[in-house]
């Protein structure tokens, strides 16, 4: 099936294209990429585009919505203006951040940034700022590269450093496994079968 993306940001593009493959669809257009209060307010008017054919993903981040479940965010950001979405609207939450899906891949993430696993939090969906907590990882690094790309120099302002993105578009697309994710993300298992459900 064709599934349309409506996208938080960038790193939720980048992780969707990785999932929608993985579940056995095709990803269609992508729209948002223009922060959570867009998604608030717009991701819900894409529900025509969900039809017996084609569906729609709308990915985002929970921390964004201050609400205290997940099923309130539901409620505040879909059911309270589309009381029946169809069956393949599919909007789904990252607890708590999107980082938290790929730092549930605890073995690849340790990999690739350079520290043991044991640094890496076994509960990442527990970590109230799951980026934070990536980029106090990476300032740890055995790996140069990551310290001065992923995490911003000493005194800056700035909450990461310059290959941010860069450097999570590589793991995502290149490393990172989504089976074993799925066993420390509950939310990442709850979106890969939803989507699995359409197959």
């Amino acid at each position: 099936m064709i599934i349309h993306l409506i996208a938080e940001g960038f790193t939720e593009k980048i992780v969707a294209s990785r999932l929608l493959p993985f579940c056995g669809h095709e990803i269609g257009t992508v729209y948002g990429e223009r922060g959570c209060d867009y998604i608030r307010n717009k991701a819900v008017v894409f529900h025509h585009l969900a039809t017996e054919c084609s569906g729609v993903l709308v990915l985002s981040d929970f921390r964004d919505t201050g609400a205290p479940c997940v099923p309130t965010a539901i409620q505040e950001y879909v059911l309270n203006y589309l009381p029946c979405p169809p069956e393949t609207f599919m909007f789904r939450f990252a607890v708590n951040e999107i980082e938290s899906w790929l730092l549930a891949d605890r073995k690849g993430m340790a990999e690739f940034i350079g520290v043991t696993e044991s640094r890496i939090p076994l509960q990442p969906e527990n970590e109230v700022f799951p980026k934070r907590t990536l980029v106090s990882l990476a300032r740890s690094s055995r790996k140069r590269k990551i310290r001065e790309g992923i995490a911003p120099p000493p005194g800056h302002r700035a909450s990461v450093g310059p290959e941010y993105m860069n450097f999570l578009q590589e793991f995502i697309t290149g490393y990172w496994n989504i089976e074993a994710a799925m066993c420390c993300a509950k939310s990442l298992e709850r979106c890969v079968n939803r989507l699995r459900s359409l197959n």
